[in-house]
């Protein structure tokens, strides 16, 4: 399958920032995704390392042929020399994938290029990375944490890790549904990640966050003027004295809300800044209006289709146009993951964490119109935060399956929330609207069972649609979502 015009652009714009020695972790995991997925793609990064390195090559051999005493000004004649080999071995600019290059048996670019395609990419170290990580300020410690965790890649196992020290250089990630970290800051401040969120702490700079991806409450200690708290992302820097606050990184745009205390931020599309106060909230991205706006209360009452397709930043299933129920012009299905090395089926909704999806309530209903292709399992979890951003996440089970015995029929399966499990106990939740669903995960590790939704809806006090109860007595099935 070749390339489309905008995957040649984006090969373009991520080997001009490798080859410049730019390229941030986010650059180099779109990469290394792009990489893996696409043949064509590897073809050209195979040819764009060999030019590299003839073109270095090329390079020094001139350069050691000069005199050093006149180095400084035969340097330039450096570029027209390579212009030549380019022009001898039929290169032109190498600074667009739209053109080829020619294939030449470099064994590094080749040994690079392999372990791309069996998952193993290596990433060559910044020439002002420190090999000697503990020779780095110590910026904090993990003190609590839960599902999985990671400091820079490396997975802490369960129960490790509280008390290890975060330094700066360093990255901390959690994964998964019910994932969570907190982490002590050397001036007492406290930092919790959820979800799928991935932190780093620039090197040499122990009063900035990086927020790269997901989820993130801080409750910062009150600071100097002059030495604010600084969290960035892609879109935005929020300078912090002392506040309570909650950071959300989606896709292109990040969400800030205020609990406490007040902070300031600038947009980096424009350098535009507003000031934010306890109870005020913004979204920052190129594309909106930046300003303040009250933190909204999240509904107890919500309904999701998909007739306008999938909504923004939605993480895993795919759209269906056929078959569909009267009613409908779309329809979600479950698409093929790999979690531990494990294949499983999931749809996984888009991550609410700010907004919110719906408020949970002792007499709160869930409602799911679905089918299967085939009688199959599906864990269904409900994954929530506090109403004011507090900790612990709280990840709510459905203790029995969602089992379908009439495969492709249209069925509406109706549960109630109070009577789901935390993960990984039979404890139930008292649910008094302290809880807000941010995100909703359908999983099964059996062969695909085609699981396909058309809506969720959820409603209080007496359920208002035909029920297909399940067995709530039900123990919960194995291999269950870490």
């Amino acid at each position: 399958m070749s390339l489309t015009a905008q995957q040649l652009a984006q090969l373009d714009s991520l080997l001009s920032d490798l080859g410049d020695e730019r390229l941030d972790a986010d650059g180099r995991l779109a990469l290394e995704e792009l990489l893996k997925s696409e043949p064509e793609a590897r073809d050209h990064y195979i040819r764009f390392m060999a030019l590299c390195s003839d073109l270095h090559d090329a390079a020094a051999m001139t350069l050691s042929a000069q005199d050093a005493e006149s180095a400084n000004e035969k340097t330039a004649d450096v570029t027209p020399f390579l212009r030549g080999v380019d022009a001898d071995r039929g290169v032109k600019a190498a600074s667009s994938l739209g053109r080829w290059w020619p294939v030449w048996p470099v064994s590094g670019a080749i040994a690079v290029a392999l372990a791309i395609v069996a998952g193993l990419t290596w990433w060559p170290p910044s020439q002002d990375e420190d090999s000697s990580p503990h020779s780095a300020p110590i910026v904090g410690r993990l003190e609590e944490r839960s599902g999985a965790v990671a400091v820079d890649g490396q997975d802490l196992g369960a129960p490790g890790g509280i008390g290890r020290e975060i330094l700066s250089g360093q990255e901390v990630s959690t994964r998964g549904p019910d994932a969570h970290a907190a982490i002590r800051l050397s001036d007492g401040s406290v930092l919790a990640l959820s979800g799928d969120t991935r932190l780093a702490f620039p090197k040499d700079d122990t009063d900035r966050i990086d927020v790269k991806r997901g989820n993130l409450v801080a409750d910062v200690e009150p600071r100097p003027a002059e030495q604010p708290l600084v969290i960035r992302t892609p879109e935005a820097i929020v300078q912090v004295l002392g506040t309570r606050l909650s950071v959300s990184r989606e896709p292109k745009r990040t969400l800030v809300a205020v609990i406490e205390g007040e902070i300031r931020i600038t947009r980096l599309s424009d350098q535009r800044e507003i000031s934010l106060e306890p109870g005020q909230a913004t979204k920052v991205s190129p594309e909106t209006d930046l300003r303040p706006t009250p933190i909204q209360a999240v509904p107890d009452h919500w309904s999701l289709d998909f007739n306008e397709g999938l909504p923004r930043g939605w993480q895993t299933g795919q759209l269906v146009f056929d078959d569909l129920p009267e009613g409908s012009r779309a329809v979600v299905r479950t698409s093929e993951v790999m979690e531990k090395g494990r294949r499983r089926y999931q749809i996984r909704s888009h991550n609410a964490w700010s907004d919110g999806l719906f408020s949970l309530h002792d007499d709160s209903w869930l409602h799911i119109r679905y089918r299967v292709e085939k009688p199959g399992t599906f864990l269904l979890y409900v994954v929530c935060r506090q109403h004011d951003f507090g900790q612990p996440v709280a990840t709510l089970l459905s203790p029995g399956n969602l089992r379908q015995n009439e495969p492709k029929q249209w069925h509406t399966l109706t549960l109630r929330l109070n009577q789901l499990k935390r993960t990984k106990t039979e404890d139930s939740v008292s649910l008094d609207g302290q809880l807000v669903a941010f995100k909703l995960v359908f999983d099964s590790p059996e062969p695909d069972p085609g699981l396909t939704i058309d809506r969720i809806w959820v409603t209080r006090g007496v359920p208002a649609e035909p029920r297909s109860p399940m067995d709530l007595n039900e123990a919960q099935p194995e291999g269950a979502v870490d």
